[in-house]
């Protein structure tokens, strides 16, 4: 299960760096690697009876991103990009307006066990992308403040990762 969590987190992390646009275009004949270091936690919590997707991702090469989506977005959902950590040491804060209000992630987390290593190669948009490094599982204690009610943020997919994405054109 740990593994199928950490390929997942691999694909999350260049997922999102493709969504945003953050990656060179590769060409054909002309692929390009880059390495990308930065953290990842994908929680889960509940407010009000309304369930929360709350994701706080850093990308020393692209940037960083916090997203909070509350009861699938018919009660409120938000992204914010930045080039400000939101990490800082075992310090976690990340801060985004929701419905005018501001959203504040804030806790703790910390890089515990050993490494994983971490292989995938899939298609997207043209480009065939293959992900190698590794992973450290991030321990962690979060949660969510909005309109004055906070709660328990439940991070299981939640790592420090060091990758080397590999992106080349499938078109010619």
């Amino acid at each position: 299960m740990r593994s199928t969590m950490l390929i997942t987190g691999a694909l999350a992390v260049a997922a999102t760096s493709s969504l945003f646009g953050w990656s060179n275009a590769a060409y054909a004949g002309e692929p390009t690697t880059t390495n990308e270091k930065g953290i990842l936690l994908e929680c889960s919590g509940t407010w009000k009876g309304e369930d929360v997707y709350a994701s706080v991702y850093e990308n020393e090469t692209y940037g960083n991103t916090v997203q909070v989506v509350i009861g699938d977005g018919d009660v409120a959902g938000g992204i914010r990009e930045t080039t400000r950590a939101f990490k800082d040491g075992r310090d976690v804060r990340a801060v985004l307006k929701l419905k005018g209000k501001r959203a504040v992630i804030e806790g703790t987390a910390r890089a515990v066990g050993k490494k994983t290593l971490v292989h995938e190669e899939h298609d997207d948009a043209g480009q065939h992308i293959t992900v190698d490094g590794t992973h450290r599982r991030l321990a962690n204690d979060l949660t969510l403040t909005w309109r004055g009610t906070t709660l328990p943020l439940d991070c299981d997919n939640a790592f420090v990762y060091d990758l080397q994405v590999t992106k080349e054109s499938t078109v010619d």
